[in-house]
């Protein structure tokens, strides 16, 4: 035992609201499924194509050069799809929105945990609201809700560190060997299961072991914590250097960048542990406000050249979100607690991704860099909402109501944000029908190179490896360029809501589009929402347009 708080028990956790929340998860998850029974990001055709081909071949190969390896760090969660669909007999393509989306409570749920047990010692329906308000919000907000709706091993990621920080939380209060265990194996896991998520867990745990640490400054807690950080960072780098995985070389291209973004974390998370409460609340507040005004800011001005801007429907449902960030900057003083700086590390520790990818350059790379480090800290930054809304409806109930309303509305707001596709994003998440029919008829029947939008584009080459371009479009669609004169998909949503690309979606007349489609030769029309293959003589420039 140690700490402040170490002595009693963890509070109990009402079984029903854990069912809530896992049905309020995955049933916001499913939602894609009401639009396209096909999964809801691109991405997920990767995973499926890869748990197709270890099906196929009767199993898991260890050898990373195998026709039928998944990516080096994808084991775990394409073995998962294969697993699931030999299981239930459902192919990987359509069992994969179910599978994602049991996966995606596993942080709800865990947040319901540190909740209970940093507020007991409120009142017990204090503290029961609180949980509740962690875990549905997790389930419900919009940018958590799109992040983890997105078939992708990130998903796994999360539910794995998840459960890493609350073992490692877990083992500092109790001194548990169990808990220690369970923290091990989840940490050994990590580099397998998704790179970012490997990248983000070690600046937590680190962050993590360093709090723990320095509150109970022992020689065996510092040297196994120093054996525990140093192991799990060599058994990461030592990994993805071993197999040479180009993604990994987003942090090891500026590595002292790095490691300084990691120290000032650990320094700034140490100081606001031992800092009064005003502090411990303006730190977090400025951090947040500064986020969303880099949000806002890419409104005006797109901070990452040939980038989209923020669309001015997300910055509105976005934006918001102050509310409940608020609310997490008045709960940060409840996680400077023995109990609670597991979810404090969960909140600090992805900052430090995100500096370091505001800071390394204005690349497509580090902007996805930034864009998928926030997802990690709606786990830690939600647990501090709730636990600094219930003090707050404690201390004062009239106010502490209000401004738990008006977090609740926020993220109520936010949740529509997954399905409003080009209208916020600069790309189609949802994948219809019959746009996948008319990619896989272009890659099984069309020779050599055709032409496609970004979206189409990525369907058939995530699923097929097909050999398509996008610059022939893209640069017709931007006015670069002259129409495609060879094999295209083409759709008609393009004189609608346009076609995607990097900086947006681009519309075309519709007497245009319908002219050059004429002008060709239509060889497959895909029904009353008019994706058609239209062939003609030429050969597809190759490339992708910036």
């Amino acid at each position: 035992m140690s700490g402040d708080d170490a002595g009693a028990g963890p509070p109990r956790v009402d079984p029903l609201l854990l069912v809530a929340v896992v049905a309020v998860g995955i049933a916001a998850r499913l939602a894609s499924l009401h639009v396209s029974p096909l999964p809801y990001n691109t991405d997920a055709f990767v995973f499926a194509s890869s748990a197709e081909r270890l099906l196929a071949a009767g199993g898991v190969p260890l050898d990373p050069t195998a026709a039928a390896a998944p990516a080096a760090d994808q084991y775990l969660f394409v073995t998962l799809l294969a697993a699931a669909s030999a299981l239930t007999g459902v192919a990987p393509l359509f069992v994969a929105q179910t599978v994602v989306a049991c996966l995606a409570v596993v942080p709800p749920l865990v947040a319901v945990v540190f909740v209970r047990d940093v507020t007991a010692d409120l009142p017990a329906s204090h503290g029961r609201a609180a949980a509740a308000f962690a875990g549905l919000a997790l389930a419900v907000e919009g940018p958590f809700l799109f992040r983890t709706m997105s078939v992708s091993g990130e998903v796994y990621g999360l539910a794995v560190l998840a459960v890493l920080v609350l073992a490692l939380g877990r083992a500092h209060v109790t001194g548990s060997r169990r808990w220690l265990a369970l923290a091990v194996a989840a940490g050994a896991t990590m580099p397998v299961a998704h790179n970012l998520s490997a990248l983000v867990a070690g600046l937590v745990c680190t962050t993590l072991i360093a709090l723990a640490v320095a509150r109970s400054p022992t020689c065996r807690r510092l040297v196994g914590g120093a054996i525990g950080t140093l192991g799990f960072w060599a058994l990461t780098v030592g990994y993805y250097e071993a197999i040479d995985l180009p993604k990994a070389d987003t942090a090891v291209a500026s590595l002292g960048l790095f490691a300084a973004w990691l120290a000032l974390v650990v320094v700034l998370a140490r100081w606001l542990d031992a800092s009064s409460a005003r502090v411990q609340r303006a730190v977090p507040l400025a951090a947040f406000a500064g986020g969303l005004a880099v949000l806002a800011a890419n409104a005006v001005v797109a901070l990452y050249p040939a980038r989209a801007t923020t669309a001015p429907l997300l910055l509105c449902l976005t934006l918001p979100l102050f509310a409940p960030l608020a609310a997490a900057a008045i709960g940060v003083p409840r996680l400077a607690s023995d109990r609670g700086i597991a979810a404090l590390a969960t909140v600090l520790g992805p900052l430090a991704a995100i500096g370091f990818a505001l800071t390394a350059g204005s690349t497509p790379r580090y902007l996805d860099l930034a864009v998928r480090a926030t997802g990690f800290v709606h786990l830690g930054a939600l647990v501090a909402a709730a636990a600094g809304l219930a003090a707050l409806v404690h201390r004062r109930p009239h106010l502490g109501r209000v401004a738990a309303c008006c977090a609740v509305v926020a993220l109520l707001a936010s949740a529509p944000l997954p399905f409003l596709g080009l209208q916020a994003y600069p790309f189609e998440p949802i994948t219809h029908p019959e746009t996948f029919d008319a990619a896989t008829f272009a890659t099984t029947h069309l020779d050599g190179t055709w032409a496609a939008d970004d979206h189409v584009a990525l369907v058939a080459d995530n699923y097929r490896s097909a050999d398509v371009a996008r610059a022939p479009v893209t640069a017709w669609l931007r006015g670069d360029g002259p129409p495609p004169d060879c094999p295209t998909v083409a759709r008609d949503s393009w004189t609608t809501v346009g076609a995607p690309t990097a900086t947006g979606p681009v519309r075309l007349p519709r007497s245009t589009y319908e002219s050059w489609v004429m002008n060709g030769s239509v060889v497959y029309d895909g029904g009353p929402d008019r994706v058609v293959v239209r062939w003609a003589p030429g050969t597809c420039r190759a490339g992708v347009a910036p």
